[in-house]
């Protein structure tokens, strides 16, 4: 028997210490923990910019659709004016009209009425001369600038007339 320096017995000794394994292996750990953190961000980010691309589309689509419908709308703005108008225009020609239908004397027969912007064209039948004159001529030319009247003699003692009675506007 001999000699024992050590009350221990030897041991393998490993060329790296239980600490550093410890510490490499957190090491490790941490480096594979930041590149999946990495990867994780880079996924989402690509995620998010689909995302705002399909949004960006969106709204492109949504302020094509607003210009359409503002198109529509200043259309049909237009079209409401233009009815407004046509509505006052019809109002004021119905006026005018039961206001000529007035003026027309019983003794005188209306055939034709031929009614422009600035002009009217009355065709008929007058037993005389001076009763259109007297009773139909002098409320057109109170009304009309220039009223014309031409005559045409029927078998039958009456004439018949074509009247064009015009109002020429005044230059502004």
């Amino acid at each position: 028997m001999g000699i024992r320096y050590s009350f221990t017995t030897a041991r393998p000794k490993s060329i790296i210490s239980k600490l550093s394994k410890i510490w490499v292996f957190y090491t490790i750990l941490s480096v594979a923990i930041i590149y999946i953190g990495g990867s994780y961000l880079k996924i989402e980010t690509s995620i998010f910019q689909s995302n705002i691309h399909i949004i960006e589309d969106n709204m492109d689509t949504q302020d094509a659709k607003i210009s359409v419908i503002n198109t529509n709308t200043e259309q049909l703005k237009h079209e409401i004016n233009i009815d407004k108008i046509n509505k006052n225009y019809n109002y004021e020609l119905q006026n005018a009209l039961n206001k000529l239908f007035d003026l027309i004397p019983d003794q005188i027969t209306i055939t034709q009425i031929l009614l422009e912007e600035n002009k009217l064209i009355l065709k008929g039948i007058t037993p005389t001369r001076e009763i259109y004159s007297f009773l139909l001529q002098a409320p057109l030319k109170s009304i009309f600038t220039t009223s014309r009247v031409d005559f045409f003699p029927l078998p039958n003692g009456w004439f018949n007339f074509t009247s064009i009675s015009v109002i020429e506007k005044e230059v502004q």
